[in-house]
């Protein structure tokens, strides 16, 4: 439809505001989906279960942060009016809680100019076209803060991280969420990491167990071995200020570290 009458929609002009946005994707989902629908993996009370741990308001937000779910990707958005701190401590709760159930997801976090219309169900964002093109760029299962956003964060909620050949990111420091900084929940956090090394003896948890590991099972042992760095050098960062982690009980995570992941604080 060519007309002049037809096109004179594109004169209208919006007022927009800026907003930040979060882009996060759980990792291995088309498994666990295949789990899921034999039988033998419950998705739905997991993600269920996780979300209720997080206190994820899908239809409410009276902070100010709008959640959005969708398969496996979960959009939140917050107009820049809102504390950022409120959005990162949001963000790392929900990672936290999935993470618990082996649900581990990647994002990232930036912001710009977005409008929204409910009734039509659109949604226009520049924020999310960024933090989901930081998601596909990630790899491992960390959520990357756009570095024009760096600066308004406190500095115990970033992590700097990098690995030979490649340049550095800013991550969330959501481990802080998964251990207690003061050994609390020591027993919990080793737990947790025989699960992921578990994962990295057998990918996928049920099918990945053949003694010629595919490429695809060496990519997902890679990613729970990124997992497994991350939060022993944690562990390690709280044990310099609090030295309260038993650091023998974790000697035996140690053949599965991969030093190649260089985490720094900030």
């Amino acid at each position: 439809m060519a007309s002049k009458e037809w096109n004179e929609v594109d004169s209208q002009q919006y007022q927009f505001e800026n907003y930040y946005c979060v882009f996060l994707d759980i990792l291995g989902y088309k498994d666990k989906l295949a789990r899921f629908f034999r039988g033998e993996y419950n998705l739905c009370g997991r993600v269920q279960r996780a979300m209720h741990y997080a206190e994820v308001r899908i239809h409410d937000s009276p902070d100010g942060i709008k959640t959005r779910t969708f398969s496996d990707s979960i959009i939140l958005t917050a107009p820049e009016k809102v504390e950022i701190g409120l959005l990162i401590n949001y963000t790392a709760a929900i990672v936290a809680w999935f993470s618990y159930e082996g649900l581990f997801l990647r994002g990232g976090i930036s912001a710009g100019r977005l409008l929204e219309n409910d009734a039509d169900g659109f949604l226009a964002s520049e924020g999310l076209v960024n933090a989901y093109k930081m998601e596909t760029e990630a790899t491992y299962p960390m959520i990357v803060i756009d570095t024009t956003l760096v600066s308004k964060i406190d500095k115990k909620y970033i992590v700097k991280f990098g690995e030979e050949h490649s340049g550095c990111k800013y991550i969330l420091n959501y481990a802080r969420y998964v251990i207690n900084e003061f050994a609390e929940n020591e027993s919990v956090v080793i737990s947790e990491l025989k699960d992921i090394g578990e994962m990295i003896v057998k990918p996928g948890g049920d099918v990945n167990n053949s003694t010629n590991p595919t490429n695809e099972d060496e990519r997902v042992r890679r990613k729970y071995k990124w997992i497994l760095s991350y939060y022993l050098w944690f562990i390690e960062m709280c044990n310099k200020d609090n030295a309260s982690f038993d650091m023998d009980k974790f000697l035996q995570f140690n053949r599965e570290r991969d030093d190649r992941f260089i985490f720094m604080s900030i």
